[in-house]
């Protein structure tokens, strides 16, 4: 494409970086060294990409007007379900 003739679409996956709510006293009974025991357990069959795809992933698109025009009306390209309203 040429410049200044399309636009860029990007799209960021990333955990969730909120905590749930616990309590001092939940915080005093978790087992830090199980619990880390326990992850690097999970960890240890995934690959690099694997892992990082669990905490980010970035995309970015180059689109021409037309498909910028369809993009925003359906940024996810899922089908829809429209039905004619009967009068």
């Amino acid at each position: 494409m040429q410049p200044h003739t399309h636009y860029v679409v990007r799209i960021d996956v990333f955990a969730d970086p909120a905590l749930p709510p616990t309590t001092a006293a939940e915080l005093s009974n978790i087992d830090f060294d199980s619990t880390l025991d326990k992850l690097l357990d999970q960890m240890k069959d995934m690959s690099a990409e694997e892992l990082s795809d669990q905490v980010h992933r970035r995309f970015e698109f180059k689109i021409c007007p037309p498909c910028q025009r369809r993009f925003l009306s359906n940024p996810l390209g899922k089908p829809r379900n429209v039905t004619a309203a009967k009068n």
